[in-house]
């Protein structure tokens, strides 16, 4: 069994210099292209999740939720940043359900614990259940509770990893992890698109990634690399790629010739 993670990034699904202004136009787009990836292979098994973009970066940024909480203040600005999430994820759900996608709204704050940011804690028992049942998970960025600093917040682009690396153990057959933004790929120092990042040519192109020019908790561009890059590892291709021209995602998923970067082991 095949089993494909994608990640809509925020600056897709949302304007990320308006806050909270979702892109419903563009989340009714996607709904048809992973409603047909589906149709075209109906035993490749989906699990989607989505970035904050404008809604819970903006809340995350004024409460420093992601530094853990003390006063009364910051634990209200924890839940304020759960909600700004939900909000986005529930709207992402309700326009896939209208194009007959089989969401369901998993959030990650009731399966994840951390300790000083680092995750000690997983129950990924309701994903497993969700795919068992042909339903498509769908995940997002949220706050989780921390046993050191009261709470944090937890990357869709980490959560995503940890979920290929838990499948792995699996056995799956094939994993692929999909970062769809509103950029082309990975850009090297002049611009260009870096078609391939492995191990060996990472030292070189580090310097060339920077930080969002959004607003941004959660590291940006060169979180995301390393992140990949390290679970690229295990054997698991990703792919960081231009979610706004239509089909790109399809042909991503469907082995097609596709314009971004992969990012793999060797």
């Amino acid at each position: 069994m095949a089993l494909v993670l994608i990640k809509l990034g925020g600056s897709l699904i949302t304007d990320k210099e308006k806050p909270y202004t979702a892109r419903p136009e563009v989340m009714q787009r996607l709904a048809r292209e992973i409603h047909y990836i589906r149709a075209q292979n109906p035993n490749l098994k989906l699990i989607i999740g989505n970035g904050a973009g404008s809604f819970g970066h903006q809340s995350a940024k004024k409460y420093n939720t992601i530094e853990g909480f003390v006063s009364p203040s910051e634990k209200m600005g924890f839940c304020l940043v759960h909600q700004d999430v939900l909000d986005l994820n529930l709207l992402l759900a309700k326009i896939f359900l209208q194009t007959g996608l089989p969401v369901v709204s998993l959030p990650p704050v009731t399966m994840v614990v951390t300790e000083n940011q680092k995750l000690i804690e997983r129950n990924f028992s309701c994903i497993d259940n969700s795919l068992a049942t042909d339903l498509i998970p769908l995940v997002f960025g949220d706050v989780v509770l921390d046993k050191e600093i009261g709470g944090t917040i937890l990357s869709t682009d980490t959560l995503l990893a940890e979920l290929a690396k838990y499948f792995l153990k699996q056995n799956q057959d094939k994993i692929i992890l999909i970062n769809a933004g509103d950029y082309p790929g990975v850009r090297d120092r002049k611009g260009d698109v870096i078609s391939l990042i492995t191990k060996s040519n990472y030292c070189e192109i580090e310097t060339a990634l920077g930080l969002s020019h959004s607003v941004d908790v959660t590291g940006g561009m060169k979180k995301k690399v390393e992140e990949f890059l390290a679970i690229s590892s295990l054997g698991i291709d990703c792919w960081i790629l231009d979610g706004s021209i239509p089909e790109n995602l399809v042909r991503a998923v469907l082995g097609k010739p596709t314009s971004g970067t992969l990012i793999r082991a060797f």
